[in-house]
């Protein structure tokens, strides 16, 4: 689950149940005071009609009518009843038929007074000594509280709708406050993905906070590391550099004497095997430092410079024509049945000479590692694309090696004593990546590899 996802879920959990306890304490203890309200009110009735009883000689069911509401508002579907109780005693001489259990009576009778809520109706009752008559007196009132049940739920009505406009606005919040917060870490998120070789003068701009803070701090260390990646990288360019033109100079110097040697000397003499082995290691040699070079001189690039329109058959032909010459024994297949008729769709926006070294590393590497099977090479188009495909049916690349095949040096466990450096695929993989073209592998120990590049069809 995604950081703003659980922000998101987190604040509107948090805020909802607050919303949620909030209205439930609202809705309760208003329930309980308009409750407690209309039990005082049942009192107040209980209490007239039974002073009223008490203090007349006359105690008949005339009496309840006489006095009935003559103080108070009329009660919805309100009753009286009054019941006469033996004095000494807590048993009713006649069980009236009301829902309140024995309990009620005998509480109204210890304690002077009851209550009893049974659905909506509330029952009170309270109990009168009456000195006048050998019997005390039980006054039971009773009444739906129609007001305050219809204030209850214009409260919950309103405490749900104010609940549900409020869950719409806390998710909005919820949403804006997450954009805001990981704003900031999606920008460098962003620029961690661009992050290259040719990138790492770039440098950011801390527009979302105040300074001094989290996200300032995590900015200024995140320039501060690309600040030491570009020196590293830069003294490794250097280091490379000098290097390699260091080594070429005794290389010359080298190669010219043995080469100078070998014609000296006859071809019996016993030093002969030692010149050439001399001579091979010193060409060997030569290749690796100009790949080192080229990779030198690209990762010093920030952009591609000499990028000319170049037409994409014209340069293959120029590539498989040199490697057919090196590598007289094997054959290239070039396919250009889907050519179109239109020269212009067949122009490419590249730097030719490292275009040209690109392609040259990739026929090469079919070439050495095809087991002297035909390397074919097609070109297709699609709607964005000009495709390349190299194909050989050699030893391929073992599973196990795929991981690696990008690193500088990096050979493959089963190339055994074929020449190669491991630089040839890394320098062409950077090279396209310079100019914005994929490059993909597919390989089968035993059974070939399969090398796809797709160059964006250009605008002119």
């Amino acid at each position: 689950m995604k950081i703003k996802v659980k922000i998101i879920l987190s604040f509107s959990l948090i805020a909802i149940s607050l919303i949620v306890l909030f209205a439930y304490y609202v809705s309760y203890f208003t329930r309980d005071s308009l409750q407690t309200k209309f039990f005082h009110r049942l009192e107040e009735n209980a209490r007239i009609v039974g002073e009223h009883i008490v203090q007349n000689d006359e105690y008949n069911n005339q009496i309840y009518y006489e006095v009935k509401r003559k103080y108070l508002k009329q009660l919805s579907e309100g009753k009286d009843y009054y019941l006469r109780i033996v004095k000494g005693s807590n048993q009713l001489r006649i069980r009236p038929d009301l829902p309140m259990p024995s309990e009620f009576y005998q509480t109204a009778i210890e304690e002077g007074k009851a209550i009893y809520l049974h659905n909506k109706v509330s029952y009170l009752a309270l109990y009168f000594e009456d000195k006048q008559h050998a019997e005390n007196l039980l006054v039971i009132s009773e009444g739906i509280d129609d007001y305050g049940h219809g204030e209850q739920k214009d409260l919950d009505q309103t405490l749900l709708t104010g609940g549900l406009i409020s869950l719409v606005f806390i998710i909005g919040l919820a949403f804006y406050f997450a954009n805001r917060i990981l704003n900031p870490l999606k920008v460098l998120n962003d620029e961690l993905e661009k992050v290259n070789i040719a990138t790492l003068d770039h440098r950011l701009t801390n527009k979302f906070s105040s300074e001094g803070d989290e996200i300032d701090q995590l900015y200024t260390n995140y320039n501060s590391m690309l600040d030491r990646l570009d020196i590293a990288v830069q003294l490794q360019k250097s280091f490379i550099g000098n290097a390699s033109h260091s080594l070429r100079t005794p290389l010359t110097i080298i190669g010219g004497e043995a080469e100078l040697a070998q014609q000296q000397i006859d071809l019996s003499h016993d030093a002969q095997q030692s010149i050439d082995t001399i001579i091979h290691h010193t060409n060997r040699m030569k290749f690796m430092i100009k790949d080192l070079l080229v990779m030198s001189s690209l990762g010093s690039q920030r952009k591609i410079k000499d990028v000319l329109p170049v037409r994409i058959d014209e340069l293959l032909f120029e590539v498989i024509k040199t490697e057919t010459e090196l590598n007289s024994n094997c054959k290239v297949q070039f396919d250009l049945s889907n050519i179109p008729e239109d020269s212009d769709d067949l122009l490419v926006k590249a730097n030719p000479d490292l275009f040209y070294i690109a392609f040259s590393n990739i026929l090469s590497n079919a070439i050495k590692y095809g087991s002297n099977e035909p390397v074919k090479v097609l070109l297709e188009f699609d709607a964005e694309h000009i495709i390349i495909k190299i194909i050989d049916k050699g030893i391929g690349i073992p599973e196990k090696d795929l991981a690696n095949i990008y690193y500088s040096f990096f050979r493959a466990s089963n190339v055994g004593e074929i020449y190669g450096n491991g630089l040839g695929l890394v320098l062409a993989r950077n090279i396209f990546i310079l100019h914005d073209v994929q490059l993909a592998l597919e390989t089968q120990e035993n059974k070939g590899t399969s090398v796809t590049v797709k160059i964006p069809k250009p605008t002119f």
